[in-house]
């Protein structure tokens, strides 16, 4: 069976003859984790005390920490398995890359699955439902690691090794930096936040102009705010856990791991967008 990605087919042609170009589905992906970050911020739950008719209930800060760390993990670590399943598959021609890579549109699809996946979470979490949330936050590492694939079509796995080493190494210590900090980091936020929405409009007008020094500049902006945005949901995640009005601290965590496993992979894409080495 010919394969369904054929890195010596300039046209990137597949076996129904629908022509497809990994290197714009890598572009597309990239768009959309900056739109589930900033759709899950946009919405994110109200941890005032005094609020949803709750009082402060006391929370183990650092266990929610942990929880937090752990979940990320373990929804890395799911994203990871399934984009590498899907990649062989693709390149081998075999069924679980032709139902994602089989069409443009079928890729287009999963894409919005991830946006659906992501603000159903969101209000899993806000309604305090321990089981639903846990289960959307699986669904929603599952599906971003079936087009996250994309990224083994476009560039060498040494190359992603290496970025993902990097990208771990920044990550840690932003995240030390915002468990430890005694600043506040609530400006900072702001700042990110900001900086992440020019980052997205940024990326739509590009999309038309199609220029690769103002896309070099959008990925080191990238890599600066989402560097940012680390710390600062960390400290968050904190001041969540102190505050707590009445969630149960699981919900907390899968909160807390949903935030820093976003910042995790849109820092992580935007290094590699920099720094990969991309297959000939």
């Amino acid at each position: 069976m010919a394969s369904l990605y054929d890195p010596n087919d300039p046209y990137q042609t597949n076996n129904q003859g629908q022509g497809y170009d990994p290197q714009n589905m890598y572009q597309q992906q990239m768009y959309q984790q900056q739109m589930n970050r900033g759709a899950f911020g946009m919405n994110q739950p109200s941890y005032a005390p005094g609020q949803q008719g709750y009082g402060t209930v006391a929370t183990d800060v650092n266990d929610v920490l942990t929880k937090s760390f752990l979940f990320m993990f373990l929804a890395l670590l799911v994203t990871g398995i399934t984009s590498l399943a899907v990649a062989h598959s693709a390149e081998t021609g075999g069924a679980l890359g032709r139902m994602i890579y089989g069409t443009r549109y079928s890729f287009i699809i999963f894409l919005v699955i991830e946006v659906v996946v992501v603000i159903a979470a969101n209000f899993a979490m806000k309604s305090n439902k321990v089981a639903l949330s846990a289960v959307l936050f699986g669904v929603y590492s599952i599906v971003n690691g079936l087009t996250l694939s994309v990224i083994f079509l476009v560039y060498e796995l040494g190359s992603i090794t290496q970025v993902f080493f990097i990208s771990a190494g920044i990550f840690g210590v932003m995240a030390l930096l915002g468990a430890v900090t005694k600043l506040d980091l609530t400006k900072l936020g702001v700042i990110c936040i900001i900086g992440l929405f020019g980052i997205i409009i940024a990326t739509i007008v590009n999309m038309f102009i199609k220029s690769a020094r103002m896309d070099y500049v959008i990925s080191i902006i990238g890599v600066i705010v989402f560097t940012g945005l680390t710390a600062y949901d960390v400290q968050k995640i904190k001041k969540m856990a102190a505050t707590n009005v009445g969630y149960d601290p699981i919900v907390l965590g899968l909160y807390g791991a949903l935030e820093l496993y976003l910042d995790f992979i849109n820092l992580f894409l935007y290094l590699l967008r920099i720094m990969g080495k991309a297959k000939n």
